[in-house]
């Protein structure tokens, strides 16, 4: 083979895979599309990948399926994972309940029952970590390890200038705020309409000053890795570090100049400190 050929050849190949990637419509994507009917709402979940499962939920407001799409390739190379839109997220539907973390949990509970999973490594950023320790302290026969990014116990726990912002900004002045993404959003909800009703609901439960006790959590079984960034401008290091103190069973990670989205997008926590931790034994 002429070795110009060559060289384009194995350019091309190595860049084919990230190429493909990079196309895949997460949160969108009709290949691999599935749902689950709960009480009042049909939750959207995708599935990728092959091996041991993983449990994977997003965060919320701002956050949804696709904010992992960096992080798949790493995950579903030998995991298979199901990515979970929290309930009025994305495609999934708002439903008529008042939101909680318990109806977090009982909405992630109905999609293993769908799968017929028994037993799940869990992992969540933001809120999806806060309903990923929910569901071990709540379903302790249901998950085998849980990885909390950047996740608290309460908004309690917040940071005074977070707890201040979200007090401050109505339904209305966070869609004035946010037009193109919250358009961009519309697109993909089954209920669009009712973006101001959802974001209402949203904001109640983020408010609550305790979302998981601290008896609660000094009762969870399951191996807990605790991670968070210095700089995360939502919860202080120190609501890491008490999680940490109250989880029986848990590792704490603490990674240096990362912010709160930082976390949950950074590949060498993943590949260094999450991955294995799921295979301890």
């Amino acid at each position: 083979m002429n070795p110009i050929l060559k060289k384009i050849f194995i350019f091309v190949s190595v860049l084919l895979p990230l190429q493909l990637f990079a196309q895949i419509p997460y949160g969108n994507n009709p290949e691999t599309a599935k749902y689950v009917q709960t009480k009042d709402a049909k939750i959207y979940y995708e599935i990728y990948g092959s091996g041991k499962s993983i449990l994977l939920i997003h965060g919320s407001v701002y956050g949804y399926i696709n904010e992992f799409e960096n992080i798949f390739p790493l995950l579903t190379k030998n995991h298979k994972v199901i990515a979970v839109a929290l309930r009025g997220h994305g495609k999934s539907e708002i439903g008529d309940r008042n939101y909680s973390y318990d109806l977090f949990a009982q909405d992630m509970i109905a999609v293993l029952n769908a799968e017929n999973i028994d037993r799940i490594d869990i992992m969540g950023f933001s809120s999806g970590a806060i309903t990923a320790v929910k569901l071990a302290a709540d379903y302790p026969e249901r998950v085998v390890k849980v990885v909390s990014i950047a996740g608290a116990l309460g908004a309690k726990d917040k940071t005074p200038k977070r707890k201040q912002q979200q007090k401050e900004m109505t339904a209305d002045e966070f869609v004035a705020a946010n037009k193109n993404f919250v358009d961009s959003r519309k697109k993909l909800m089954p209920q669009p309409d009712r973006f101001t009703d959802f974001y209402e609901k949203l904001m109640k439960v983020n408010d609550d000053p305790v979302w998981i006790s601290e008896k609660a959590a000094s009762e969870i079984k399951s191996p807990v890795l605790v991670v968070g960034g210095d700089r995360d401008g939502y919860f202080p290091v120190e609501e890491f570090l008490r999680m940490y103190s109250i989880i029986p069973n848990s590792k704490l990670l603490i990674l240096p100049d990362n912010g709160h989205v930082d976390a949950c997008q950074n590949k060498v926590m993943y590949i260094d400190f999450a991955l294995p931790f799921l295979e301890e034994n």
